[in-house]
């Protein structure tokens, strides 16, 4: 497409059409299509060419000319520069449908499927839609304001500081502060080009409101005494914090813990209870980020399986093991695969601690474990996939064609790769119900369950 009559800094008045899957609006001038951060579907504005690319432009608003009936005034005073959240700016109700929407785009662009018959549930939705965020992981950085954490507006090396973040539960940000407060107090500082001898990376704290225990890491280039000296004051100004650990990792790394992640104080792990289960996490652990929508999503999950008590189910991606040992109460047998073997760990411990016998977990990559368990063992009546957002791979793919599982029940977090990999499946399996899940309000991410049954 012939992009050359569009300019950066160009201001173009434009119909917004719909919303985009990241929650930028997107309307369309001479047949190329302009995505308005901050923009909504069915507001006329005047924007502001950004960023020009063979296929499509980026644009910042200028001028709301009509404005949408679902805009609010966002609440949070870093919206515009964070970038944590996208649709702050919409009324909640809206969001819902426009991630259901996302869903839908994200099925026709990749699928041949009549998208528009397919059984796509409304979106189960979370009130209130702030505080719902149990774990924050944010970086300390040095600034004029002295010692901070926050997070980097996107795209850009620029920091913004967050003293208090609104998706964040409040005893998150109570925590942090105190954390942060207490690093100010023995003087201890980030590393950077003017504080070589600074050690402060990451703080990672989690908050589990079902038990109402705090886990916190402090994530540093080196270990050095005086991190327990600051574990023993947070624990002391705020006693749900029951365990503090510190993880050593490299300044360049892209990863946020690093190899070696130790207890400073307290027990090794906490506490979640869920439908009964008490589930204990190490802090490299996943757990589901909203505990109000987990409690939802694996009892829509469980429902929409419909798992029989003589089936033999796969748990791939299981993590802690919370889905596998809610199906092991119906279930005859679970088999729980997941790679990384902290959580496998932590899947074993879970196990024992609620007497679960007719689980077993393997920690192992799904792609070598699922095919080498089906060669030894049989295949398995039901399979569970809770994949990375990069989604099942092409042997994944082949192997559910070729073995020809009944029935899989598919958890995703990004639209785009479920789309792709359901029409991979077209040819064996039939989308028979999805459920789409606001487990982050007022951002653009979209959670969703697919059942799928073979033709």
């Amino acid at each position: 497409m012939d992009t050359s009559w569009i300019h950066i800094g160009d201001q173009i008045e434009l119909e917004i059409r719909k919303q985009g899957i990241n929650g930028e609006g997107i309307g369309y001038h001479n047949k190329l299509a302009i995505f308005v951060f901050g923009a909504i579907a069915q507001e006329i504005v005047v924007c502001e060419i950004t960023q020009v690319f063979p296929t499509y432009a980026n644009a910042k608003i200028h001028v709301i000319k009509q404005p949408s009936l679902r805009r609010v005034e966002a609440p949070c005073p870093y919206y515009d520069r964070c970038g944590g959240c996208q649709m702050q700016h919409i009324e909640y109700n809206e969001q819902q449908k426009i991630k259901q929407s996302i869903l839908k785009q994200a099925l026709k662009r990749y699928t041949t499927l009549d998208v528009d018959r397919l059984p796509i549930l409304k979106t189960l939705g979370n009130k209130p839609g702030f505080h719902y965020r149990n774990k924050s992981q944010m970086p300390f950085r040095n600034t004029t304001q002295g010692l901070q954490l926050g997070l980097f507006q996107p795209g850009t090396n620029h920091f913004v500081g967050i003293p208090s973040c609104l998706v964040q539960e409040e005893m998150v940000n109570k925590v942090n502060q105190l954390a942060l407060e207490l690093c100010h107090k023995y003087q201890l500082a980030a590393i950077d080009s003017q504080h070589k001898d600074g050690i402060l990376l990451h703080l990672v704290t989690r908050h589990l409101s079902s038990t109402n225990q705090v886990q916190v890491t402090f994530v540093v280039t080196k270990k050095v005494p005086i991190l327990t000296t600051i574990a023993n004051d947070l624990i002391k100004l705020e006693p749900k914090i029951v365990s503090v650990h510190v993880s050593v990792n490299s300044p360049n790394s892209v990863q946020i813990f690093g190899r070696s992640t130790t207890l400073l104080l307290g027990s090794p792990s906490i506490v979640e209870t869920i439908s009964g289960l008490q589930i204990s996490l190490s802090p490299e652990a996943f757990h589901q980020l909203n505990s109000y929508q987990m409690g939802r999503m694996y009892d829509a999950m469980i429902k929409m399986a419909a798992i029989k008590p003589t089936d033999i189910v796969i748990d791939a991606f299981c993590g802690v093991g919370i889905t596998s040992l809610q199906i092991a109460k119906i279930a005859r047998k679970v088999i729980g695969i997941d790679y990384s073997e902290v959580s496998i760990q932590d899947a074993q411990n879970n196990a024992k601690t609620n007497q679960v016998s007719n689980v077993r977990f393997i920690a192992e990559k799904v792609e070598r474990a699922l095919p080498q368990y089906i060669v030894n063992n049989s295949t398995p009546d039901v399979i569970v996939f809770d994949p990375p957002r990069t989604g099942l791979d092409e042997s994944m793919i082949q192997l559910l064609i070729k073995t020809r599982i009944q029935k899989v029940v598919y958890i995703s977090c990004n639209p785009s790769t479920l789309a792709k990999n359901i029409a991979s499946l077209a040819q064996s399996y039939q989308v028979k119900q999805i459920q789409p899940i606001d487990m982050f309000p007022h951002t653009a991410s979209v959670e969703s369950i697919t059942l799928l049954e073979l033709i």
